[in-house]
Order: structure tokens, then sequence, then C-alpha cells
């Protein structure tokens, strides 16, 4: 099932000043920073929903949703 990415304009401008407000801390952020503008930024990489907004702002760099995340990693990931 392919879902449709929800983030606006807008949303995208605020997490792109708060990714390079914190760009120095790492490398992870650089990397959330070129994927962005994807059409695939914000989107789990497990399950193909949207991550929800307050969680990239929370970590822009974020790859999984708020239910990925807590699920355990299995030993062959």
């Amino acid at each position: 099932m392919h879902h449709h990415h929800y983030l606006t304009i807008g949303q995208r401008e605020t997490l792109e000043n708060l990714i390079r407000s914190r760009i120095g801390t790492g490398a992870r952020l650089e990397t959330a920073l070129e994927r962005l503008h994807q059409p695939d930024y914000g989107v789990c990489i497990e399950c193909g929903r949207d991550i929800e907004f307050v969680r990239l702002e929370a970590d822009p760099s974020a790859l999984h949703c708020r239910a990925c995340a807590r699920l355990p990693v299995s030993p062959g990931s």
C-alpha cells in the first residue's frame, strides 16, 4: 500500500531551518537535509506510513514512524 506524503511546504521549511540550525551536531542531520526534498522524506522505511511531523521536529533524521520505532529490532537487522 502506498501512502501519499502529507508534509506541507511550510512544514518542510520549518524542518529545513531546524536541521540547518543543528547541522554541526552530526552527519545524520546532513543526510536528513539531503533527504528533506525527496518525495519519500518523512515516510517510514519500515511500514510506508507518514512519520508524524512532531516526531520529525524532535528528530529530523527519524526513519521510522512512532509505532515502528517501538518494535524490537530483530537479530538479523
